[in-house]
């Protein structure tokens, strides 16, 4: 219904300044005219596979399953995509929508550093400007939680609208579960995961042994962790001091 268009049960709706919400109607119209449009899914697909890598693999974790004793676990590698993250499937998108828009340029803000790297990438592939938030050193600005892309402030309308219908169980996992799970994913299976993907990971190890061996795991791994390795580092160390003290 018209009426319920951009919520999700009671959440949702667009709440920005009405020279913001001009643009966002422009944007809003293109998707609505290309979402299903034959030349534009041709073309979106194309990126996909010839650019970004897809289609990503479904790995068994035979060594992490083993070890855990319970649950079989599966990894989807996105991590395996072009630039390391699930990022660059839907920036493609997003950089194909803005030519059709006659857009030059891009700008992303960047709490996640996978996030600005696929946006940068794409719109060099394209042609484009990019303008994207770095601090002085040419760095992803500094964020307080230690896997940048999951400090947000607040919770989508989908996931929100999920949760009410008991659709989905949101659970949390501290900074001492990502990181262990982090290291232990790597140490069984040769694999570094984006800290943010070691959070699914940690509860993965939670649940696995508690369930069956015919019971089936599937974990995204939305990205590599290379670009967390120097924040790790830093974890550990300060871990390895406190638990000294």
């Amino acid at each position: 219904m018209v009426e319920n268009k951009g919520y999700f049960g009671q959440f949702g709706g667009s709440f920005v300044p009405e020279l913001i919400q001009v643009l966002l109607d422009e944007l809003e119209g293109t998707f609505e005219k290309y979402k299903n449009d034959p030349e534009f899914l041709a073309e979106y697909h194309h990126y996909l596979a010839d650019y970004a890598g897809r289609e990503t693999p479904l790995y068994f974790a035979e060594s992490l399953t083993d070890y855990l004793g319970g649950a079989k676990i599966y990894l989807k590698r996105e991590d395996l995509n072009h630039l390391g993250s699930h990022k660059l499937n839907n920036v493609l998108e997003q950089i194909l929508l803005a030519k059709r828009m006659d857009k030059s340029r891009v700008i992303a803000e960047t709490g996640a550093g996978q996030h600005g790297v696929a946006t940068a990438a794409s719109a060099a592939k394209f042609g484009m400007k990019t303008y994207a938030l770095f601090s002085e050193n040419d760095r992803v600005a500094p964020v307080y939680s230690i896997s940048a892309g999951l400090d947000y402030p607040g919770v989508g309308p989908e996931h929100a609208f999920f949760k009410d219908l008991g659709r989905v169980e949101y659970v949390a996992a501290t900074d001492d579960e990502a990181v262990d799970a982090l290291l232990l994913l790597t140490q069984k299976e040769g694999i570094l995961p984006a800290i943010e993907s070691s959070h699914d990971i940690a509860e993965a190890v939670k649940r696995a042994p508690r369930l069956s061996k015919d019971k089936i795991i599937i974990v995204n791994v939305s990205g590599r962790g290379d670009k967390d390795v120097a924040a790790i580092a830093d974890y550990l160390e300060k871990r390895n001091m406190k638990n000294q003290e």
